[in-house]
C-alpha cells in the first residue's frame, strides 16, 4: 500500500486557505451545542465503494475544518456523525428520522439517486437541507425544494456517453439497467440523445436492485445481444452497463455467455472506479478486455493543486485512487460548515437554504466552483472516462477520455 502523504501543519493550513474563504466576515456565534452535521453514507451494500471513500474524505475534511477554525480563532465546536445507509431506501429514511430526532438539520449524502427520493418528502416537510455529492438523476433537479446536489445531473453524463458511442461507430445499444430512480432517467437520457444521432437503443433489461442471481437477466441480455448481431457486425453493437457496484457480479458471469462475450460494453457513472471489479481477477479481466470506459463527474483542472493532495490523503488509507464523489463530499462538509457559521444558531430552513446557495455560488474548494443552478444542483461540470487497465502489477482503473460540456468535445488519452 501506499505510504501516508504527511503533511506539515503549514502545508495543512495552505491547502485550506488556498480552498476556503480567506476572511472571517460575516459569520455569527452558533449555538452551545456548536454546529452539528449528519452523513448519510453508503458503508454497507452497492454502493460500498463510494461510501469507503467518502468517509475517509469527510473524516479528513473534519480535521481540516477543526484547524481551519482555530487559525481564525474560533471556538466554535463542530462534530460530524456518520451512518450507514446501506445502499437501502428504507435504511436511508430510517437513519434521515434517527438524525431529525437529535436535532440535526444538515445532512451530507446519500449516495444513491433512489435514496435521495426517498428522504425528499420527510427533509422537505421536516426543514432538512439535503446535500447529496453523488446524486445525479434529472428528474429529482427540482427548483425550490431542500434536496441540494454538488455534482450535475446525468444530462451531461448522457451526452458524454452518445459522444463517446457515436465516435466509436456503435450503431445500437443494449442495455442492462439498475431498476431504480437512477437506471431509468439515466438510460432514458442515453436513448434520447442516441437516437437523435441515428442509433437504435434496444429495450432494457431492467434487474431489481436486491437482485443476488444474475443468471436470468444475462440469459436475457444474451438473447437481445444475439438478436441484434444477426442485422449488424460485433463492433456496431455495446451492451450498456448501468449499475452500482453489483455490476462486478454481472460482469464475472457475462463471460460465459457467446454473445455477451463478443461485443464492446460501456459502463456509467456508478461504476466508474468502483473498488469491487478489482477486487476478483475474472470480473477486471472481462472488463478489461471488453473496454468498459465508465464517465465519472470529472474534477475540475483548475482546481488540480487542492485535488491532488488531497486525493494522496484518501488514497493512503484506502489504498486507492478515490471516486470524484469523495472529492464532493469534502466540499458539501465544508459550504455547509460555512453556511451554519454565517446563519448563526437555529435559522430556519428557508435562510439555511438561502445562505447556502450564497456560500456555494462563491466556493472554489478541491472540485472546483461550486456553482448550484435554479433546481439546486452544480450548474456545470465536465465529465472523465474510466476504463480497467493491465499491467505487470494487475488490473488498475486509468483515465482514458475526457468530455468537455461547454465544448462538446470528446479527448482520448
Amino acid at each position: 500500500m501506499k505510504k501516508p502523504v504527511l503533511f506539515t501543519g503549514i502545508a495543512v493550513l495552505f491547502f485550506m486557505l488556498g480552498c476556503m474563504k480567506s476572511d472571517f466576515t460575516g459569520y455569527q456565534p452558533v449555538s452551545n451545542s456548536g454546529i452539528r452535521v449528519g452523513a448519510l453514507l453508503s458503508l454497507t451494500g452497492s454502493g460500498s465503494s463510494t461510501g469507503e471513500s467518502s468517509k475517509v474524505a469527510l473524516e479528513l475534511a473534519v480535521n481540516d475544518i477543526k484547524a481551519y477554525l482555530k487559525t481564525v480563532g474560533s471556538d466554535t465546536m463542530f462534530n460530524l456523525e456518520i451512518v450507514d445507509t446501506k445502499t437501502d431506501t428504507a435504511e436511508a429514511l430510517k437513519q434521515l428520522e434517527y438524525f431529525y430526532g437529535k436535532g440535526i438539520r444538515i445532512v451530507i449524502g446519500p449516495y444513491a439517486s433512489a435514496e435521495v427520493a426517498a428522504l425528499k418528502n420527510f427533509a422537505d416537510t421536516r426543514g432538512m437541507m439535503i446535500i447529496s455529492p453523488s446524486s445525479v438523476a434529472a428528474s429529482l433537479a427540482i427548483p425550490g425544494d431542500n434536496i441540494f446536489r454538488f455534482v450535475s445531473t446525468d444530462l451531461i453524463q448522457a451526452e458524454a456517453m452518445n459522444k463517446m458511442m457515436v465516435e466509436d461507430n456503435i450503431r445500437v445499444i443494449v442495455p442492462l439497467v439498475r431498476d431504480d430512480l437512477w437506471g431509468h432517467d439515466l438510460v432514458s437520457s442515453v436513448r434520447k440523445n442516441f437516437e437523435n444521432c441515428g442509433g437504435t437503443v434496444v429495450d432494457p433489461v431492467y434487474y431489481p436492485p436486491s437482485t443476488v442471481d444474475y443468471s436470468a437477466y444475462l440469459e436475457a441480455l444474451d438473447t437481445n445481444v444475439a438478436t441484434q448481431l444477426h442485422k449488424f457486425n460485433p463492433n456496431e453493437v455495446a451492451v450498456y452497463l448501468v449499475t452500482l457496484g453489483e455490476g462486478a457480479g454481472f460482469l464475472a458471469a457475462a463471460g460465459n455467455f457467446n454473445n455477451l462475450n463478443n461485443v464492446y460494453w460501456y459502463g456509467s457513472s456508478a461504476f466508474a472506479l468502483n473498488a469491487s471489479v478489482l477486487s476478483d481477477s475474472i470480473t477486471a479481466r472481462f472488463a478489461c478486455t471488453h473496454g468498459l470506459p465508465c464517465p465519472i463527474y470529472g474534477l475540475d483542472d483548475a482546481a488540480r493543486e487542492k485535488w491532488e493532495p488531497l486525493i494522496g490523503r484518501i488514497q493512503a488509507q484506502t489504498g486507492r485512487i478515490p471516486e470524484a464523489y469523495a472529492i464532493t463530499a469534502y466540499d458539501a462538509l465544508w459550504v455547509a460548515v460555512f453556511t451554519c457559521l454565517k446563519t448563526g444558531p437555529s435559522p430556519d430552513i428557508n435562510r439555511l437554504k438561502s445562505t447556502f446557495v450564497l456560500e456555494s455560488d462563491n466556493f472554489f474548494g478541491a472540485s472546483g466552483g461550486t456553482l448550484l443552478d435554479e433546481n439546486g444542483d452544480r450548474a456545470t461540470g465536465n465529465y472523465d472516462f474510466w476504463s480497467v487497465k493491465h499491467d505487470t502489477k494487475g488490473f488498475y482503473w486509468k483515465k482514458t477520455a475526457r468530455y468537455n460540456s461547454s465544448s462538446g468535445v470528446l479527448i482520448r488519452y
